[in-house]
């Protein structure tokens, strides 16, 4: 079939291309051109062709001139044929044109093409329709299609175009693909090396070895030529980065399997010696001197010469006069190396400018956040010297409002000393109305329902509306936040909720509001106030034939009080140093909370609770982090009454220790095995996590947990401490972080289920 396609493509170029050239004017004949004609033209405008043609009236026939008219006729693009003949007239001679004009292209389209869309195939084409056939174009494009299939991979790709009639003079071109196997590669190597491990280098660069595992996830261990120039350098900067600045990478060599299925890759590699630093020099620096530039370079006399520590004293000089104001200041590292000795002498030269101003603020991109709430998040004002420090937490502040999927703040030079600050930004859907499901240890199936205007009116409030429906628990929710009280650096919130929850051996309700007033004393440091008004019941617990509790002892003493009121303020310090708030790479948060609840407030539960709680995000390579957190929390009743049992710790499940069903990493009655909470806590969560989809905003994470709950005559100690580790997904979407984590418990006691256990969330972190 396709090569009846081929045939019948051959045919048409053959007919399309055949031009009478003998077709000119059979003798000169006598007497000047009176009137020149063109025929058989419908869609190119006669005037058009006209103006092509050099032969004029009153003057002479040529007939060389006669066929160079012809060339430049069919030289328009627009024609299969083109004749010329004469007539006699009166007085002289008529000249006619005569043109077969080439069928209309009016459709493109793609025909077995399953790997590679349709939309990317169009992009990789310069045919139009509505235009006229142009063979040699066809076949160029065709040409180009097998080109990018081979780029992606398919070297057994065959593109074959045709063209159909579709009406008179009308026609549609179809690609026919037969796209063939995936060549995959079979291995990668390196020739010339010996400095450096292979499995460095293999770490560095992104053409990877196919491995059926994770290939089919990931998208690696296929072959893609544009790669090869780019892990070339990527091989060529590990090098440099490790002092070996003569070192050559060349162009890779590629072998083709004889089936055409696989490929075997190898970088060729001339390393060369291994520099030092012999001395580090300072010139143009003004501002600082040598002495204090000196101790903030990694980079020291003596060691290996690192490109990627030289790079980082750079920015870290150009940070250290930014700080003063001096934003354009440029720091050229020159090095002189004495191969003999491979040795270089570093010179840093310093281009000092500034301090600079700004004139002027721009706010560009906001069609409905209003100016007030970026510019309010800024840490530059107008007619104020700038530096590296405020811009860079200017950045940090717009991004975590997330109300935008960009943004970008540029000085827009104007004088030398003067900018314009232009702040850009991209906004993206603040309202979400999300419907999902999911399952969890603690809540078996659940269903969530969830309203959100995260920047109401463009204002920057929140307003929140939840319903979460389960199998344990149906909460009811929402929430209204205002980060600036009448203008004022003051948030407030205010929370109305009604929760049910069903444990094993009871159900508890708990309904009410709260009221919150944060503020921030620094860039870094807040402290907040609220009070929280809350009823309580414990009911249906568990019963023997006679209608009496036989759950825990505290669960029906707690069940006997009937619905209890709390009626509490609490305050908390934190500070907070995260980049993003929502996803974290660098940075931590530290925070004290205390709680008081009392009859003297109004309410029947006397208690106080404090819990501090740390994080921190240590940046790593490849876009990877490792996180660290820990939590501390002690309670106790007051005035001879018991903690309630809503305000007890449970150790154990998603948010705590992973890989233990819910408070059981705490205190368990030992008759009836019910969960009872701890009035004391202790945590540990160590987190790596690492990108799967960067664009999808996909990531992996592996953990390890430590943690328990105490009962009131316990003592909190480190021996003692339950452990699990696992792994998971988190996937980060508007309405906050998903999570998909299977845990297991290291040491499971008789009872505890000992394999991985599965958890979901929506919108929680620690």
């Amino acid at each position: 079939m396709i090569c009846l396609f081929y045939l019948g493509f051959l045919a048409f170029i053959l007919a399309g291309f055949w031009v009478n050239l003998a077709h000119g004017v059979a003798k000169e004949e006598e007497g000047p051109v009176k009137n020149i004609e063109v025929r058989g033209n419908k869609k190119i405008d006669t005037f058009a062709i006209l103006a092509k043609i050099k032969t004029k009236e009153n003057q002479s026939v040529s007939q060389q001139q006669l066929r160079e008219d012809l060339k430049a006729i069919y030289q328009m693009g627009f024609f299969e044929d083109v004749q010329i003949s004469t007539e006699k007239l009166e007085g002289g001679i008529k000249v006619i044109f005569t043109v077969q004009e080439k069928p209309f292209l009016v459709e493109i389209q793609f025909s077995g093409n399953k790997e590679i869309d349709t939309q990317t195939l169009k992009d990789k084409i310069t045919l139009k329709d509505q235009t006229f056939v142009d063979h040699q174009q066809i076949k160029e494009n065709a040409e180009k299609l097998r080109e990018y299939y081979e780029q992606e991979g398919y070297f057994e790709a065959h593109v074959i175009p045709v063209l159909k009639a579709v009406e008179a003079d009308k026609v549609s071109l179809t690609f026919f693909i037969r796209e063939g196997p995936l060549a995959k590669i079979r291995s990668v190597g390196f020739e010339g090396r010996h400095a450096l491990s292979a499995r460095k280098l293999k770490k560095a660069i992104e053409t990877r070895r196919y491995f059926w595992l994770t290939s089919w996830l990931t998208s690696t261990g296929i072959y893609k030529k544009e790669l090869l120039e780019q892990d070339a350098e990527r091989a060529k900067e590990v090098y440099l980065d490790d002092g070996y600045l003569q070192v050559q990478v060349g162009v890779p060599r590629v072998v083709l399997s004889q089936d055409k299925k696989w490929f075997d890759i190898t970088f060729p590699i001339v390393e060369g010696g291994q520099f030092r630093v012999k001395s580090i020099q300072f010139s143009g620096n003004s501002l600082f001197s040598t002495d204090q530039l000196k101790p903030i370079l990694k980079l020291k006399e003596g060691d290996v010469l690192r490109r990627n520590l030289l790079q980082d004293d750079v920015r870290a000089i150009t940070d250290e006069y930014g700080a003063k104001g001096y934003l354009f200041t440029q720091v050229i590292p020159q090095l002189n190396p004495d191969p003999l000795s491979r040795t270089v002498d570093v010179m840093l030269e310093v281009m000092e400018q500034g301090p600079v101003t700004v004139r002027r603020i721009n706010i560009l991109g906001n069609d409905k956040t209003r100016d007030k709430v970026i510019r309010r998040e800024l840490r530059v004002n107008e007619q104020e010297v700038i530096d590296t420090q405020s811009l860079r937490r200017s950045f940090q502040r717009l991004n975590n409002l997330n109300f935008f999927e960009s943004v970008e703040i540029v000085p827009q030079e104007i004088k030398p000393d003067v900018v314009d600050l232009q702040v850009r930004v991209k906004e993206k859907p603040t309202g979400t109305f999300s419907v999902g499901g999911g399952f969890s240890s603690v809540d078996k199936l659940v269903g969530l329902v969830e309203i959100t205007q995260g920047n109401l009116f463009g204002r920057g409030q929140l307003l929140q509306g939840r319903l979460e429906t389960g199998k344990r628990r149906t909460t009811y929710q929402l929430t209204f936040r205002e980060p600036y009280l009448l203008d004022y650096p003051v948030a407030g919130a205010i929370d109305l909720f009604d929760q049910e929850r069903n444990f094993d051996s009871y159900k508890e309700d708990r309904r009410g509001g709260g009221l919150t007033f944060s503020k921030s004393f620094n860039e870094y440091v807040s402290a907040s106030m609220g009070y929280v008004l809350e009823n309580l019941r414990i009911f249906e617990t568990t019963r023997d034939a006679a209608g009496n509790c036989i759950a825990a002892t505290l669960i029906c003493n707690q069940e006997l009080l009937g619905r209890t009121t709390t009626s509490s303020v609490s305050v908390s310090l934190a500070g907070d140093t995260r980049d993003f708030f929502f996803d974290p790479t660098w940075g931590g948060r530290n925070a004290i909370t205390y709680e008081h609840a009392g009859s003297f407030l109004g309410g029947t539960n006397d208690y106080y609770k404090v819990v501090l709680d740390s994080s921190r995000y240590f940046p790593l390579w490849r876009n990877t982090v490792f996180s660290l957190h820990g939590r501390l929390g002690y309670a106790q009743g007051l005035q001879g009454k018991d903690l309630p049992q809503g305000e007890r710790f449970f150790v154990g499940g998603l948010n705590s220790v992973r890989g233990f069903e819910f408070g059981k990493a705490g205190p368990i009655d030992k008759v009836t095995g019910d969960v009872i909470g701890g009035n004391k806590q202790l945590l540990f969560n160590a987190e790596y996590t690492f990108p799967i989809f960067t664009e999808a905003k996909l990531k992996g994470v592996v953990f390890f947990d430590a943690g328990k709950g105490y009962n009131n005559v316990e003592r909190i100690q480190l021996r003692g401490l339950r452990y699990s580790a696992g792994f998971g997904i988190r996937l980060l979407l508007p309405i906050g972080p998903i999570r998909l984590e299977w845990g297991k418990n290291l040491s499971p006691e008789p009872g505890e289920r000992s394999g991985f256990m599965p958890e979901f969330s929506i919108g929680t972190l620690f």
